[in-house]
């Protein structure tokens, strides 16, 4: 099979997909507006300019004819959209079939609900689609209220690769008591309050350690934050780094902690409930289907600084306790919802099923 998707080719979820299909035998292309180059899958560069995290990247839709003409050479008998706004608008201008596309997060959550355009959009691009897949349930409402087909529509979740994270080599230090955040470091994480809970509680936990693993345009704003809270010793950078490595770290670490505004699946969180940290995680939707409060990790309001400075120091007081408690339930949730192969094996069935019956 030829699978052409269309996506950021510097996210990790585009990369996880390329490889893994490619693994499979199975040819895969990718256009982007992000210069890439991926092992076993050929890359096609199409240069819209600056791509803005948060948003607002209309002129990306004004090159459909140059991803239109990539795909009458690669003629794929798939072609599927990351991200619905930027990439699947634009897949959806060039009307290619069978057309798949995969919902993120803010492409569904936040862009539609601030800009009317951004509705009617989305509800054109539905209307495109054969397949639409969301990151969870919540996500996939959200997308039926814009105008996507029930019959079309189904949630997905990536998921993770349990052969990397797991528990097998967890060895947490005596001397430190670490927190560990993995998520990018930009507004929609919210790290600044992380931080300043962090700040809260320092002198309470010897040491304790910050591990801030992830980039983004919040950086220097988090170096000023961290220095005026006096944390530079205890806070770590990290940056962007391999899934071993990422599942090494949290197999060190005591806590893992998302204070995010709003996410799709939050598929960090599974990598660090898979891997034994203690997880503490905003109340929202995304969290809300992993996470039963108190009884296999603790959820916590958005923006309430001090409740997150309190499950801190419960959870650290409590350590063992909880541990014996919350790890096993995780282990199983994962095993039975969060598994990469398992979960792609369902995507790579519906690929066949849109082959068969392709009557483009």
């Amino acid at each position: 099979m030829r699978i052409c998707y269309f996506a950021d080719g510097e996210s990790v979820h585009t990369v996880r997909w390329c490889r893994h299909f490619a693994s499979l035998g199975h040819e895969v292309h990718l256009i982007s507006f992000k210069k890439t180059s991926i092992q076993n899958v050929t890359t096609h560069f199409i240069d819209a300019g600056n791509i803005e995290v948060k948003g607002g990247n209309w002129k990306v839709l004004l090159k459909f004819r140059e991803v239109k003409s990539l795909l009458k050479k690669i003629k794929p008998d798939i072609f599927h959209s990351h991200y619905a706004t930027s990439y699947g608008i634009t897949g959806a201008l060039c009307s290619y079939h069978p057309y798949v596309i995969t919902a993120l997060g803010s492409d569904v959550l936040i862009s539609p609900q601030e800009s009317f355009l951004y509705r009617l959009l989305l509800k054109y691009t539905f209307s495109k689609a054969d397949w639409i897949t969301a990151m969870a349930d919540h996500m996939r409402k959200k997308m039926l209220q814009l105008g996507a087909d029930t019959s079309k529509t189904d949630t997905i979740i990536f998921g993770i690769d349990t052969s990397i994270f797991n528990l097998n080599g967890r060895n947490l230090p005596t001397d430190r008591f670490i927190i560990t955040s993995t998520r990018n470091l930009e507004p929609v994480y919210n790290i600044p309050h992380l931080i300043e809970a962090v700040a809260k509680i320092k002198e309470q936990i010897p040491g304790l350690v910050l591990n801030l693993i992830g980039t983004g345009t919040l950086q220097s704003d988090l170096d000023i934050l961290i220095k005026r809270k006096s944390l530079s010793n205890i806070v770590k950078f990290f940056g962007k780094v391999p899934q071993n490595e990422l599942a090494t770290t949290l197999k060190k670490s005591h806590l893992f902690i998302s204070v995010s505004l709003s996410d799709g699946n939050n598929i960090s969180l599974n990598e660090a409930m898979a891997c034994g940290a203690l997880c503490i995680a905003t109340d929202i939707p995304a969290n809300q289907q992993w996470i039963k409060d108190g009884e296999n990790g603790f959820l916590i309001p958005v923006n309430n600084i001090l409740e997150l400075a309190d499950k801190i120091l419960t959870a650290y007081k409590h350590y063992n306790e909880l541990s014996a408690k919350f790890i096993p339930l995780n282990e199983m949730i994962i095993s039975e919802k969060a598994d990469w192969n398992k979960n792609m094996k369902r995507v790579e069935g519906k690929y066949i099923e849109l082959l068969k019956t392709k009557v483009y």
